[in-house]
């Protein structure tokens, strides 16, 4: 079986041999400066994936496939997150995203989620992110410029309770907003019939307000999901759950539109 391989472009997960330091790098990109000495990620153009590769100290790494949460780790300027990997990783099943979706999402936030979706919907599909913000949206811009997703991106300020979604129709919409309820009329009209409509609520109150104006509207297949996760300790002779832990962070509420 042919091995995969590095391409220029590509983004590396570099995790260190003899130690818990990581990073990530882009391929081909030239030198650049970790704790543990310069790394050559030219060298890397053309290697299969796993390979080794030393920096100019001699410590040696192994170049790993990045996934985009290692590469939102790693580039991005986070400010407040309500939404954590394991709720985007969710909130994508839900949608059953994948290439060439188109997808609305109201609150763009530093673009966490923003990214996510559109590493998903590449290399054909477009997500159109709103917020009322315009610090949220320099912020975003910057985050999604550094890895190179704005060309899948269409970012605008907007207030989409008052003002809509615009003539865009899509397969889905996302709403991470303060209150979700009173967007669904203008959700119904850039949802196509059968499209889903995902809302992340962070409180009760937020989420019964917003099943309740679901009920209202032409939804069906309404669902109500909690997400926790519980990470163990890897270290042999200390296996055991993670002392301190992000475990509750809010519900994901997800329908479609007949």
């Amino acid at each position: 079986m042919k091995p995969h391989v590095f391409r220029k472009g590509d983004w590396a997960l570099l995790v260190e041999e003899r130690g818990g330091y990581k990073t990530v790098a882009r391929v081909g990109g030239g030198r650049i400066q970790t704790i543990r000495g310069f790394i050559d990620t030219d060298k890397l153009v053309g290697a299969p994936h796993g390979s080794e590769i030393t920096t100019s100290l001699g410590v040696k790494f192994r170049a790993l496939s990045a996934t985009i949460f290692d590469v939102i780790e790693n580039k991005f300027e986070l400010r407040a997150q309500a939404i954590y990997p394991k709720d985007a990783v969710y909130i994508i099943k839900a949608i059953g995203l994948g290439p060439g979706f188109r997808v609305a999402e109201a609150g763009t936030g530093s673009g966490f989620l923003t990214a996510v979706l559109a590493w998903y919907v590449r290399p054909w599909g477009v997500v159109y992110s709103f917020d009322n913000r315009i610090e949220h949206m320099k912020v975003a811009v910057r985050n999604l410029g550094r890895i190179d997703l704005l060309n899948y991106v269409d970012l605008q300020v907007r207030d989409v309770v008052r003002t809509g979604f615009g003539s865009i129709r899509v397969d889905a919409v996302v709403l991470d907003m303060g209150d979700p309820w009173n967007a669904l009329d203008r959700v119904s009209e850039a949802l196509k019939p059968g499209g889903v409509v995902v809302i992340f609520a962070t409180t009760v109150e937020h989420m019964a307000k917003s099943v309740e104006a679901l009920r209202k509207r032409n939804y069906v297949n309404i669902s109500i999901e909690e997400v926790l996760v519980r990470r163990w300790k890897s270290v042999p002779g200390e296996l055991r759950p993670e002392t301190f832990d992000v475990t509750h962070t809010g519900w994901i509420i997800s329908a479609r539109l007949v």
